[in-house]
């Protein structure tokens, strides 16, 4: 009888911490069964490997949009949540994305993550619809899910290949074509006073 229920009570240890849903919210289902179906394999591997549970969660509309209420709002996903986790929150009303990690990790910087992998698949449409919020979304998954492997000194066999093209590449082209420039206005300005 004991064996019974040793084996009943290990089997529902396991199926708790692989039944986990990583996807805290997805207000009006703005990410697509693809995405989530993605994170929450992603998810599964990490956690097996390195203890770490990666979360998302998609609010849509808040009656209050302020910075405190969004603070709030995270507070309240964050606090039955034991740690080491991530949370990727996004605001579509706010156009605002927020990364948490508890406890930081001093290799990883959240601010990084947001500007070079998320909000430069944002800027490619001027409407923010559900495909390119997942995009968005999934593309930052996946460099925070590689850089928390990483910490761990895991590699992740089930995370996709993250896009790190697109507007960061244009803006570095474009201050290289402006210093040139100027050097050359600069050059030509002496030379001419010669």
């Amino acid at each position: 009888m004991r064996k019974i229920f040793g084996l009943a009570f290990f089997a529902s240890l396991i199926l708790l911490s692989y039944g986990q849903d990583y996807l805290l919210c997805n207000q009006s289902l703005i990410l697509n069964q693809k995405s989530i179906d993605f994170i929450q394999e992603l998810s599964k591997e990490l956690y097996a490997k390195t203890g770490f549970s990666l979360y998302v969660a998609v609010i849509d509309k808040m009656q209050d949009e302020s910075k405190i209420s969004r603070k709030d709002l995270k507070q309240k996903f964050a606090q039955p949540l034991k740690q080491p986790y991530g949370i990727i929150f996004f605001f579509k009303e706010s156009k605002k994305i927020d990364l948490l990690i508890e406890p930081s990790i001093k290799e990883i910087d959240p601010n990084q993550i947001i500007v070079r992998y998320m909000v430069p698949i944002l800027l490619q449409e001027r409407k923010l619809n559900s495909s390119i919020i997942s995009a968005s979304i999934l593309n930052g998954y996946a460099q925070l899910a590689d850089e928390v492997a990483e910490h761990y000194q895991v590699e992740l066999q089930k995370n996709i290949i993250v896009d790190k093209s697109g507007v960061q590449d244009f803006i570095h082209y474009l201050l290289y074509v402006m210093l040139g420039l100027m050097l050359f206005v600069i050059v030509l300005i002496y030379w001419r006073k010669k």
